[in-house]
Parts: C-alpha cells; structure tokens; sequence
C-alpha cells in the first residue's frame, strides 16, 4: 500500500485573502485597443478576438500572484537602476504619467517602462528601457542564447513578442536602441541585453496592427487542429474552433 502524504488544510485567512485578489483583479477594466505588448503574438487571429470582439479573461489566485511577481521585482530593478551612479532611469514623464505611444487614432496603443542614459557601453546614448520577470528555465535560455549568439540576436530568438513590443516601442519613440533587463521572480538573478531598431521588422509590426485592425472578419487561424499546442491553451479557442469556425 502505497501512503499518500497528508494535505496541509489551507490557512483560512489565506483562503479569504485569495478570493480578494481575485475579486479585485478581474473587477478591474480591460483595455479597449491593440496593445504593442501583444503585436508580436504568432497567431493574428488571436490578436484580432482580442480587440474586435473581446471576451472577459479571468484569472485564478496564483496566475494573479505570478503577475504580481512581475510588477514587484520590474519596480525593484528600477530602483536597483536609479540607484547606480551614472545611470538616468526616467520612469514617467512630465506629467507624472508612464511614458505611452499610439498609433492608428489611438487603436494601437503600448505604455514603456521607462527611458535609460548612461548604460556603460553607450553612456551618452538613450534607450528604451523595458524589464523582465520570468522563470528560471526561461531566464537560463536568455542567458545561453546571449552567449551564444551576441545581444544584438538575443532578443528576437528569444520572445518573439517582447522583440515585436522592443521595435514598437523604438520605432515611435525615435529611439534606435533598447535595453531589455531580465529577472527571475524577486530579482535574485538578472541579465540584460541591448537591441538595435530595425525598420523593416518595425514596418512589419505596423502592417500586421493596421491589417488587424481593419479586418472586417477574423483573420486565419494559426492551426485549424484546436488540439495544435498553440491553440490547446489559448483563451479564444472553443470560439475560433467552434462558432466562429462558420465564420472563417
């Protein structure tokens, strides 16, 4: 006979304070526009739910947790940054506000994390800075592919939409070079790397916004097996594979 170990009855101040959590994120409005964080996705019919026809994402205690992490350890690195002399790390702008750009009326929209000077490989040089929460198996492939490749080709192979968010944010900002930091959860460990503005991967990024926000109908599917691995988990699957199927 196999002996199960005995489940830890969950602390009931803990069970509360997890409802709150929940009620308070998903109670919060959900953005009405194209965001420039998720224009590097690799399936534009996703996109194109998303902002033609959005349906109302909910999210359980611990994926909320996750998503603190991020915000917690991007503010820690900020400060680490403001911190170290030689370094300018502005975070809002005049107004007191995050820094945004937008596009197509307003439609197509992304918010930096900040702008950085007095990076010691290009001290007089300003760059578009954005910070990075993962996980340590994601964290460790940044760090080989940084090795292995050079930080100029590191971010692209790495995440195809924070590569896609890096261009965006370069190309209407008018700055051509951004600074990427990567955490893992708390900011134990940290890697950066450096990218330079490529117009024709930034017009690309364009297109594909303008080419979403214009279609009428959904947009092709990435895979028309509901079972493919990148439709398995999406939000939008039952209504891509199912009623909107009528409608590709």
């Amino acid at each position: 006979m196999v002996f199960l170990p005995k489940q830890t009855p969950h602390d009931l101040t803990l069970q509360r304070a997890e409802i709150a959590i929940v009620e308070n994120e998903n109670s919060k409005p959900r953005r009405k526009y194209l965001g420039m964080s998720s224009i590097g996705g690799a399936c534009s019919r996703k996109l194109w739910y998303s902002y033609h026809t959005p349906m109302t994402e909910t999210f359980d205690a611990p994926t909320i947790m996750r998503f603190e992490d991020g915000h917690r350890s991007e503010a820690l690195i900020a400060d680490r940054l403001k911190a170290t002399p030689g370094i300018m790390l502005l975070t809002e702008d005049d107004n007191g506000r995050q820094f945004g750009v937008e596009d197509f009326e307003g439609q197509f929209r992304g918010h930096l994390d900040g702008k950085i000077l007095g990076l010691v490989h290009a001290p007089s040089v300003w760059h578009v800075w954005e910070a990075k929460c993962t996980n340590l198996k994601k964290f460790m492939q940044f760090k080989l592919l940084k090795a292995d490749l050079g930080e100029q080709n590191t971010l692209k192979q790495w995440d195809a939409t924070y590569y896609a968010q890096a261009q965006s944010y370069m190309g209407y900002t008018g700055l051509d070079d951004h600074y990427l930091t990567v955490c893992t959860p708390g900011g134990r460990d940290w890697e950066a790397v450096c990218t330079r503005f490529n117009e024709v991967d930034f017009e690309a990024i364009r297109d594909k916004a303008h080419r979403i926000l214009g279609a009428m109908a959904p947009l092709a599917r990435l895979s028309n097996d509901p079972s493919w691995y990148e439709c398995k988990w999406c939000f939008y699957k039952d209504h891509c594979h199912g009623i909107a199927k009528l409608s590709a």
